[in-house]
């Protein structure tokens, strides 16, 4: 029971793993704990699920004969893991690697130094090799025909050049342009805080960060509300156990982030409350007057503590432009009203959507993925074991 005893590990050195992942990115203390927390469950579950999903399968054929579905390994797993969730996202993977019996080889993002050092000082072995390839190597070593799989998280950039290196089976997670669409507001203050929430939380340094904000144009007091939101979001130390915006993760992020500010009020943007910089810790900003189609705006993913303000007067006009994106991860829906759900849920193209709630919801149970640009494939606890098995059938006459 490997995942079992990693789990009992991670719990047992927990605050030096979330101390560890802060120090090497500068995600705020609180959000390094709750990934620990959520890294210790992934492993957990993973184990339940895999307990049933790899039990063979018996099968009647009929006159006494018979025959056992297995699951076998798929091959040699090689796992390519970004900084932002330099643990959870790299065990999103080893795990199903692991529990179906593959080698594994993990390559993280020098942006999190020492964080996969701990964590497999306390797996202890199991199969997995951790490697330090630049991207060039990467590149090179993903296009052997001898991996079973290949499992990357990050740009859509490097996702391309993979899809096109690689022949091997490939799950790609390719980051987001997240939209929430507010149609109907129960709690109008509770959805403000929820939504800075999901805009801000880590900086923005999430694929299902809220980037878009839709919101009817007859209510001022909704923009009014998520204003106030946005700039009560604790910011700035990230040591300081209540914030949860602190910086991004180093200077070039800053000055991507600094051009893309520029451009939008080159092109009529209007900063209602952020914009300014403190170090590397950009204050939660609100973006409104520009279209939701601009390019700028739906074509890219900000990967900062910036959303864009979007009145609409028409529920259908609204899902369109949710859905003019390259991108398809998640998305969020204000509504008390089910055909609304039922209606956006046949119209976005994306891999899920979160009712009342922002699209930065996940359970790392449920299958996780997008369409398009988002990438392919699904990764979570009840689903991912089975990409890295196939099948394999004993026939007993």
């Amino acid at each position: 029971m490997p995942l079992l005893r990693w789990a009992d590990r991670l719990a047992a050195r927990h605050d030096d793993l979330a101390r560890t992942i802060t120090r090497a990115t500068g995600k705020p203390l609180l959000l390094s704990r709750i990934e620990v927390d959520r890294a210790i469950n992934l492993l957990r579950a993973t184990h339940t699920h895999a307990q049933t999903f790899l039990a063979p399968r018996d099968v009647d054929l009929g006159q006494g004969s018979r025959a056992t579905i297995h699951r076998v390994p798929i091959g040699p797993v090689l796992a390519i893991s970004p900084f932002n969730f330099p643990l959870m996202l790299a065990l999103h993977k080893l795990a199903p690697a692991i529990a179906a019996g593959c080698p594994a080889t993990w390559k993280p993002s020098p942006k999190a130094p020492g964080v996969a050092e701990l964590a497999l000082e306390l797996l202890d072995g199991a199969g997995v090799e951790l490697v330090h390839w630049d991207n060039d190597e990467t590149l090179r070593r993903a296009a052997d025909p001898a991996w079973g799989l290949v499992s990357f998280t990050g740009s859509v950039a490097v996702g391309n050049l993979l899809k096109t290196a690689c022949p091997s089976r490939l799950i790609l997670e390719l980051g987001g342009n997240a939209a929430v669409v507010l149609h109907q507001v129960a709690e109008v203050l509770a959805m403000a805080r929820t939504v800075a929430t999901g805009a801000c939380t880590n900086a923005g340094q999430a694929c299902i960060s809220v980037q878009r904000i839709f919101l009817p144009a007859d209510r001022p007091d909704w923009q009014s509300a998520l204003v106030a939101a946005f700039c009560a979001v604790p910011t700035g130390d990230p040591w300081d156990p209540t914030t949860i915006c602190g910086p991004v993760i180093d200077a070039p992020a800053k000055a991507r982030i600094t051009a893309l500010l520029e451009g939008y009020q080159a092109r009529g943007g209007r900063i209602l409350c952020g914009g300014t910089w403190d170090g590397l810790v950009l204050a939660p900003t609100l973006v409104a007057g520009l279209p939701a189609v601009d390019p700028g705006i739906c074509a890219q993913e900000v990967f900062a503590p910036i959303a864009t303000l979007h009145p609409y007067t028409d529920l259908g006009t609204a899902l369109a432009e949710v859905d003019a994106t390259p991108f398809g991860l998640q998305a969020g829906l204000y509504t008390q009203d089910p055909a609304v759900v039922d209606r956006a849920f046949a119209r976005l193209q994306v891999g899920g959507l979160v009712i009342n709630d922002v699209p930065t919801r996940r359970d790392d149970r449920l299958p996780y993925g997008g369409f398009r640009d988002s990438g392919t494939g699904r990764e979570g606890a009840w689903c991912s074991v089975e990409d890295y098995t196939t099948t394999k059938v004993l026939y007993c006459p």
